[in-house]
C-alpha cells in the first residue's frame, strides 16, 4: 500500500509540473527535481532498507524480505521457472516477489485470498512453465557445541588448531604462500565484518535476508566458517586460517536463527558467480532435492565455479536412514564429510554415495564478536576443502572445477575401508599432497578388466581417460534397488576436434545386457538395472586409435516404480485386502502420490503406520471413507514414522494416499517406504439384544451360536428346551486367551444348577450333564469385554432311552431297550451302550448266561484258561458257557475274553445256548458260506428255524465282527 500511495502522489505532481518543466528556466527544473527526490525517493529507500515494502519488484530484481510465517513448515513462497524467459507473461492471482534472470526463475506467491491449491495446479499446467516448487528452507550445518574455553581476543591461538596438522595445512605452508586473490564466497549467515582476524580478508558482499543492509553476521555460523578459510595468518591475532590472506565474499542468505529460503540460497550462488567468485562454500543443506537447486548447481559449474558443501551432521540421529544433504548431494558439488582427530569417520557425519572427501570435524576458529572457540560439524569441514581448492587453483590456475575435485580426491588419505567408502569418500583431505602429488588424468587405472573395476558411486561424477583403442575402463556400481541407471558421458576434446566414437556396455555378473555408442561430445544413456552390482565397460570403437580421450562420467539413478503402480490418482487406487498387512512402496517420479483402497465388510479399528528407510522422505499419508474428507497424518519431520490415531471402521470403502511431505512436489527419491495396516476387526453380536433372561436367545440343539462381550457389563442369555431326559453337552469355544468366560445354567425357576469357566489362557470350556425334560437358561459372561473375535457356543442333547444316550433312532433301539429292561445288558460310562461296537467273547457269554440260564456255581471246577483270572468280571459266565458247551477255548489254552466274535461265532454260540441242532447238508446255507464251512451246519439249523435270515443278497458275512446291537437283537428275538 505504501508503494501505491507514493506512486499516485508522484503522478499528480508530475501532471501539475509538466508545463513548468517545458517553459521554465533550467534552474527551476533542478529545484523541482531536488524537491521530488527529497519528498519521495529518499523515503522509499529508507522504507525499503527498513523492510517495510512488500511484494514489489525493484528494477534490479531485489525485494524486501517476506513477513515471517507463524508456521516454519508452511510455504512462504514458490519458485517458478520459465522454459523460455522470453515467453514469460503476467500470471493471474500471482505476486512476483523477486526475479533471478540468470536462472530464468521468479519467486512468487498467490495474491491474498487466492486458493493456493488451485493456483498451484493452474500454474503447473501452463506449457510455458517448466516447474513450480515450494521455496524450501535451508539451515546451517553446525554441530552446535559449546566452547570448552573462553579465549581473550588478540591472543595467538595457533596451538589450539591441531586440525591444521591433520589435514596437511602446516606442511602446505612450507610449500606455498597461503594467500590468494581468488574470490571465495560464503553463502551463509554473513561474516562478522569487524572481527580483527577477518576484516582485512573481506571483499564486498550482499545481504539477501535484509536487502540494502550489510552482510553482517547475526548468528555466528558464517563467522566460524570464514575463520577456517581465511582468518588472517601471521598477524599476531588469534588463529590462522588455511589461507592467511584471501578475498572472502560474505553472502548473507540465512537469518539470525540459521535458516533461509531455498531461493535465497540459489540467489546467493548466482550473486557469487556474477561477482567473480571462483569458489562458493555452502555449509548449509536440506534433504529435499529440487530442480531449482539442480539448475543453480549446473549454472555454477558451467561458469567455472566450484561449489563446496557440507554433507550434514545427522548420521548418529538417523542411523541407516541417513543421506547426504543437498546441495552436497549433487554430482558436481564437492561433498565434504567429517573425520575425528584420530582419523576415523565421525558417526554424526552424514554418509552416502555422494561423499567426496572428509576433513577435520573439530576446529578452533573465529567467533562472532571478535572471539575464538571450538566448533564442530561438517560445516567446519567443508571450508577446509574450499581453502585447499583455492591453493590448488592458485598453483594451477588453468584447471577446471572437475579437475580441482579430482586432485583433492586423488591426494586424500585413505582412512576408511580400502578405496572409496560412504563415510569418508576418497579419504581425508591432505592439502600438502594436493599441492605436490602428480595429477593423474585417469586415477582409476588399472581398471582394464571386470575384476579390476573401479567403484563408481551413484550420484557422483568421475574423470577418466582412454589411452588408445586397446584401453578399456571398467566401473562397478552398487545399485540398492531395481530401477533406471543414467550414465552421462562427456568426451573432453579440444573445441572443433572430432571425438572418436565410444562404446559403453552394461553387464550384470557375467551377462552382457546392451551396448550403446556415443559419437558426439556428450550423451546420456539409460539402462534398466536390477538391485546389486552392475558393471559398465567403456572403450573406443576403433581399436587402432592411438590418441587420448579424456572424459567425464556422471552416474545417477532413479528407483523403479513399485508393484502397485500406476496408482497416482484416486481412480487408479490399488486394491488392498481389508486386513492387517505391511506393504512396500516408493516415490519414483516427481510429485509421486500412491493411492490405495480397502473395502471393509466388517467394522473394526484400523491403525496405520508409515515408515521409511531414508531421511530424504518425510512420510505422510491421508485416509478417509469414500465420499468423506480425508484425514492428513503428518506430525513428524524427515524420516520420522507417522502413526494415525485409531480409526473406527464401518463397512464400506476407504482410500489411503501416501506421499513425501518433504515438499509439495517432491523429486524422485532413491528410497522406500512401508505402510503398515493393523486392523482389529470389531464383530457385531448377532444375538443382541439378549442381555436379560427374558431376552434369552432360543437355541436349536446342535446349532453353533457366536457372540461377543462388547462391554464390561454385557451378559448373553440363551435358552434350551428338552423334551426328554437327556445328557446335555455344553461347549464354549474360541474364548480369547486373555479373557476368562463363565457359563451358568439355571432352571425355569431361575435356580442356579451349576456353572463352569474357561480360565485365562484356555480357549474352551465344556460339560456333560444329565438334565430332566424342561426349559433351561444359560448365562455367559466375561471378566473383560472383547469384540475382535467371536466366541462359539453350542448345546447338544442326547435323549436317554432305557438308560442309554446313544440308541435313539438306531435300527436295534427296541431290542436294546427290551434287553435293558430285562437287565440282560448294560452299557459303558456316560450312559453309552455303543451299539455298533464289536461285542467281545466275554460280553457275549455274559448276555447268553443271563438270558438262557447259568449252571455255574461256587463249587464249579476251576477254569483251565490261563487268561481268565479269578477276579475277571465274566469268569462265572465263561465257566457256565464252557460247561454247557456253548463255547470253547483255543488250542493254546486261552479263552481270549476280550477278542471280538465274528458273526459265525455269534450264530454258533446262540444256537448252542438255544439247543438248536446243526443240519449237515451238501448245499451252502449262504452264498458266502460253503457247505463244508465249520459253521455251516449251525447256520443251516438257525436259518431253518427262522432265527437268522442273512442279508438281502443271501450273504451272511460270517467273518465280519458282530456288533453289540446285532447280538442284543438276536437274543431279544429268542426271549420275545
Amino acid at each position: 500500500m505504501i508503494n501505491r500511495k507514493y506512486s499516485a502522489s508522484f503522478r499528480k505532481l508530475k501532471q501539475r509540473t509538466r508545463a513548468a518543466f517545458s517553459r521554465e528556466a533550467p534552474s527551476f527544473r533542478c529545484l523541482v527535481l531536488l524537491l521530488l527526490f527529497c519528498l519521495f525517493i529518499l523515503p522509499l529507500q529508507n522504507m525499503q532498507a527498513a523492510g517495510m515494502v512488500h511484494g514489489k519488484v525493484n528494477p534490479d530484481g531485489q525485494v524486501s524480505p517476506l513477513t515471517e510465517s507463524s508456521d516454519p513448515d508452511e510455504p512462504r513462497s514458490w519458485l517458478l521457472k520459465w522454459r523460455d524467459p522470453a515467453a514469460a507473461v503476467a500470471l493471474p492471482d500471482t505476486e512476483v516477489l523477486k526475479r533471478q534472470p540468470a536462472a530464468a526463475v521468479e519467486v512468487i506467491r498467490p495474491v491474498e485470498g487466492a486458493d493456493t491449491e488451485q493456483w498451484l495446479k493452474r500454474l503447473s499446467g501452463l506449457p510455458e512453465v517448466e516447474y513450480v516448487q515450494q521455496n524450501g528452507r535451508v539451515q546451517v550445518l553446525t554441530a552446535n557445541v559449546k566452547p570448552s574455553v573462553k579465549v581473550r581476543p588478540n591472543d595467538p591461538e595457533l596451538s589450539k588448531q591441531s586440525y591444521l596438522e591433520q589435514i596437511g595445512a602446516k606442511r602446505a605452508w612450507e610449500k606455498i604462500t597461503p594467500e590468494t586473490d581468488m574470490k571465495i564466497a560464503l553463502v551463509d549467515t554473513g561474516i562478522d565484518l569487524k572481527h580483527p582476524d577477518l576484516k582485512d580478508n573481506l571483499v564486498e558482499g550482499t545481504n539477501l535476508v535484509r536487502p540494502g543492509r550489510s552482510p553482517q553476521d547475526d548468528n555466528g555460523h558464517g563467522t566460524n566458517v570464514a575463520g577456517v578459510i581465511a582468518a588472517a595468518g601471521n598477524n599476531g591475532e588469534g588463529v590462522a586460517g588455511i589461507l592467511w590472506k584471501a578475498k572472502l565474499m560474505p553472502v548473507k542468505a540465512l537469518d539470525s536463527d540459521g535458516f533461509g529460503d531455498e531461493d535465497q540460497l540459489g540467489e546467493g550462488v548466482l550473486y557469487a558467480v556474477k561477482h567473480g567468485a571462483k569458489i562458493v562454500v555452502l555449509a548449509v543443506g536440506l534433504y529435499r532435492e529440487s530442480p531449482y537447486m539442480r539448475d543453480i548447481v549446473k549454472y555454477a559449474e558451467s561458469n567455472g565455479v566450484l561449489l563446496v558443501a557440507a554433507t550434514g551432521n545427522d548420521g548418529e540421529k538417523y542411523g541407516s536412514k541417513i543421506a547426504v544433504k543437498y546441495p552436497a548431494g549433487y554430482p558436481t558439488v564437492l561433498a565434504v564429510a567429517g573425520a575425528s582427530s584420530d582419523n576415523k569417520p565421525v558417526k554424526r557425519s552424514n554418509s552416502g554415495s555422494e561423499v567426496d572427501i572428509a576433513a577435520a570435524w573439530t576446529v578452533y576458529t573465529t567467533k562472532l564478536g571478535g572471539g575464538y572457540g571450538r566448533e564442530e560439524g561438517t560445516s567446519m569441514a567443508a571450508p577446509q576443502a574450499a581453502a585447499a581448492a583455492a591453493l590448488v587453483w592458485l598453483k594451477y590456475p588453468s584447471l577446471k572445477p572437475f579437475q580441482i575435485r579430482e586432485i583433492l580426491r586423488q591426494s586424500a588419505k585413505d582412512i576408511g575401508p580400502k578405496g572409496w567408502d560412504e563415510a569418508t569418500g576418497y579419504g581425508l583431505l591432505q592439502i600438502d599432497a594436493a599441492l605436490t602429488d602428480k595429477y593423474s588424468a585417469d586415477a582409476n587405472e588399472p581398471n582394464n578388466t571386470r575384476a579390476a573395476s573401479t567403484v563408481f558411486p551413484l550420484n557422483s561424477r568421475i574423470a577418466g581417460q582412454l589411452a588408445g583403442g586397446a584401453d578399456k575402463d571398467w566401473f562397478v556400481l552398487d545399485v540398492p534397488y531395481d530401477g533406471m541407471l543414467s550414465i552421462h558421458f562427456q568426451g573432453l576434446v579440444s573445441p572443433g576436434s572430432p571425438m572418436p566414437p565410444v562404446m559403453l556396455t552394461h553387464y550384470t555378473a557375467t551377462k552382457k545386457h546392451s551396448a550403446i555408442g556415443v559419437k558426439i561430445g556428450s550423451k546420456t544413456i539409460e539402462w534398466p538395472v536390477s538391485k546389486g552390482k552392475n558393471y559398465i565397460e567403456l572403450r573406443l570403437n576403433d581399436q587402432k586409435y592411438e590418441g587420448l580421450l579424456p572424459y567425464l562420467l556422471t552416474a545417477e539413478f532413479t528407483i523403479a516404480p513399485d508393484d502397485f503402480e500406476p496408482n497416482d490418482k484416486i481412480s487408479q487406487a490399488s486394491t488392498l485386502a481389508p486386513r492387517s498387512q505391511t506393504i512396500t512402496g516408493n516415490f519414483h517420479q516427481t510429485g509421486d502420490q500412491d493411492w490405495f483402497v480397502m473395502t471393509f465388510t466388517q467394522g473394526g479399528i484400523l491403525n496405520v503406520e508409515m515408515s521409511t528407510d531414508s531421511v530424504r522422505i518425510d512420510p505422510a499419508f491421508a485416509i478417509g471413507r469414500a465420499g468423506e474428507p480425508m484425514k492428513e497424518v503428518d506430525a513428524g519431520r524427515e524420516s520420522e514414522t507417522e502413526k494415525s490415531q485409531p480409526i473406527t471402521i464401518t463397512p464400506g470403502k476407504y482410500y489411503i494416499r501416501a506421499y513425501n511431505a518433504v515438499s509439495g512436489k517432491a523429486s524422485p527419491v532413491m528410497a522406500e517406504y512401508k505402510l503398515k495396516f493393523d486392523f482389529l476387526m470389531v464383530y457385531d453380536d448377532p444375538n443382541e439384544p439378549n442381555d436379560k433372561l427374558y431376552e434369552a436367545t432360543s437355541m436349536r440343539l446342535g446349532g453353533d451360536y457366536v457372540g461377543v462381550i462388547n462391554k464390561a457389563d454385557d451378559v448373553d442369555w440363551f435358552q434350551i428346551r428338552l423334551n426328554n431326559e437327556s445328557i446335555v453337552n455344553m461347549k464354549l469355544d474360541d474364548v480369547p486367551k486373555d479373557r476368562k468366560m463363565k457359563l451358568e445354567v439355571y432352571d425355569k425357576k431361575q435356580k442356579l444348577l451349576f456353572d463352569i469357566a474357561a480360565a485365562k489362557g484356555h480357549t474352551t470350556a465344556t460339560t456333560n450333564r444329565k438334565l430332566a425334560a424342561g426349559v433351561y437358561y444359560i448365562k455367559l459372561t466375561s471378566d473383560k469385554p472383547f469384540t475382535d473375535q467371536y466366541y462359539h457356543f453350542s448345546v447338544h442333547a442326547d435323549p436317554i432311552i432305557a438308560g442309554f444316550r446313544d440308541i435313539q433312532g438306531h435300527w436295534a433301539q427296541n431290542a436294546i431297550a427290551g434287553m435293558a429292561d430285562k437287565k440282560l445288558i448294560s452299557g459303558y460310562g456316560e450312559y453309552r451302550f455303543a451299539p455298533d461296537r464289536p461285542i467281545t467273547r466275554a460280553e457275549a457269554v455274559s448276555i447268553l448266561t443271563k438270558a438262557f440260564g447259568s449252571k455255574a456255581s461256587n463249587s464249579s471246577p476251576k477254569l483251565s484258561f490261563n487268561d481268565v483270572k479269578a477276579s475277571h468280571w465274566a469268569r462265572n459266565a465263561i465257566a457256565s458257557a464252557v460247561s454247557q458247551e456253548w463255547v470253547k477255548g483255543y488250542p493254546d489254552g486261552k479263552f481270549a475274553p476280550d477278542r471280538p466274535i465274528t458273526r459265525a461265532e455269534m450264530a454258533t454260540m446262540f444256537g448252542a445256548a438255544n439247543e438248536v441242532k446243526g443240519i449237515a447238508s451238501v448245499t451252502a446255507p449262504f452264498i458266502d458260506v460253503k457247505a463244508d464251512n465249520w459253521a455251516a451246519p449251525m447256520l443251516h439249523g438257525l436259518k431253518k428255524t427262522g432265527w437268522i435270515g442273512g442279508y438281502p443278497d443271501n450273504s451272511f458275512k460270517p467273518n465280519r465282527n458282530a456288533s453289540r446291537a446285532e447280538f442284543a437283537a438276536l437274543v431279544f428275538r429268542a426271549i420275545y
